[in-house]
């Protein structure tokens, strides 16, 4: 093999890009991989954008085995519980982890998304076998047609190199999704999130809240201090933009409704950030050579906050089939590869798209009927304990 012929190359390199080349260097040591990435991030400091991911029992798992969970765990919030109320309803549906698993009661980890970046990419750099070309760009792109099948990048740097899998791991509006005309839908909520942090009176006691109420949710995170937690405020586009604009008194009352003192007295301690909210779903999760991995292949709604856990999933139904071929003793691509991850992966996605985004519909209707059967349907699910792991254990990956 050339000194810049891989077998597998990344385009992106941030969550998705970074977390699916350690899940592949696993596989074995003699797996040569590259990244490409346009910005320069190995030695430059991530810092926060506000967001916080709630990392599944799955996706922790996952990162145990690439070795980032100790160093994570660290820094981390603890779910033990999760309180769902709709507005003005008397019922509490509670998501308690000691009732799922007695021995590990945790339903997952709080981590803000920062941290995971940095911890990828300590990783990134001790890994033997993950090479890295970053502030550089791909020029031009050939699937060759050649016995080989190899697909060949010229760089803006006119360097050029080759592989046998390319994987787009560039966002979700990833450049290459439109370059090769991949069909995708896309769906605009007319929604934006309002994420920051907070400091509160009283002990959150590792309970996460999600708040259902007319003009949107509002999701309460708890962080590894007892006293501070990450807030998920959405809302619809044009009355966010109006809170967006209030002065720090006048935010803190509206937040303090909307909390109804759960936590005590609050404070703001980090910068607020926006962020619109759509659904971006591909049609098929490749093209040629090409594989769509992450939010260029589904990217939802963050209402059950499983965006990232979905990334993980499709990266784990990657490394398996790669991991078979290579154990099988065929080539590590080949057209069943294509086939059974653009199956499955989808698959895999087309269940999260439709949770999230009935789950929003129905929150948001106004409808009377509608939301009379939403608020009794919260207390009859909190009383059926097998129904709620059900949910539980969907939702956490167990």
């Amino acid at each position: 093999m050339k000194n810049h012929d891989f077998d597998i190359v990344i385009i992106g390199g941030s969550f998705s890009g970074m977390t699916c080349a350690l899940a592949l260097a696993q596989i074995a040591t003699d797996l040569k991989i590259a990244i490409i990435e346009k910005q320069q991030i190995l030695n430059s400091k991530r810092e926060s954008d506000g967001r916080a991911y709630a990392i599944s029992s799955q996706s922790l798992n996952f990162f145990k085995e690439i070795a980032i969970f100790d160093e994570l765990e660290k820094i981390a919030g603890k779910i033990s519980d999760i309180k769902i109320t709709d507005y003005k309803s008397p019922f509490i549906l509670d998501f308690i982890g000691s009732e799922v698993n007695n021995t590990n009661p945790q339903l997952g980890l709080i981590i803000e998304n920062h941290f995971i970046f940095e911890a990828l990419k300590t990783k990134i750099k001790n890994s033997k076998n993950i090479f890295f070309f970053e502030s550089n760009f791909y020029e031009s792109i050939d699937f060759d047609q050649s016995p080989e099948k190899l697909v060949k990048i010229t760089l803006k740097n006119n360097q050029q190199i080759s592989t046998k899998i390319l994987l787009a791991c560039d966002g979700r509006f990833s450049q290459l999704r439109t370059i090769y005309k991949i069909p995708t839908l896309q769906k605009n909520y007319h929604q934006t999130a309002i994420v920051f942090k907070i400091k509160h009176q009283f002990d959150h006691k590792n309970i996460a809240y999600e708040k259902f109420l007319p003009n949107g949710p509002l999701a309460i995170l708890p962080l590894k201090d007892q006293h501070q937690s990450s807030i998920v405020w959405i809302g619809k586009e044009e009355d966010m933009k109006i809170v967006n604009q209030l002065d720090e008194k006048n935010f803190l009352q509206q937040l303090n409704k909307k909390m109804e003192n759960c936590l005590g007295e609050i404070e703001i301690t980090s910068e607020k950030f926006c962020y619109p909210l759509n659904l971006i779903e591909a049609e098929q999760f490749y093209h040629n050579k090409m594989l769509l991995v992450g939010d260029s292949a589904c990217a939802i709604h963050p209402i059950a906050g499983q965006g990232f856990n979905l990334t993980v999933s499709n990266i784990m139904i990657l490394q398996k089939l790669i991991k078979n071929n290579l154990y099988s003793g065929v080539d590590i691509f080949n057209d069943d590869l294509i086939i059974n991850y653009n199956k499955q992966a989808r698959s895999n996605a087309k269940k999260m798209i439709i949770a999230t985004d009935v789950l929003n519909s129905i929150f948001e209707t106004r409808n009377f009927s509608i939301g009379l059967a939403r608020k009794i349907g919260l207390g009859i699910v909190n009383h059926f304990p097998k129904l709620k792991n059900f949910f539980i254990k969907n939702a956490g990956g167990y």
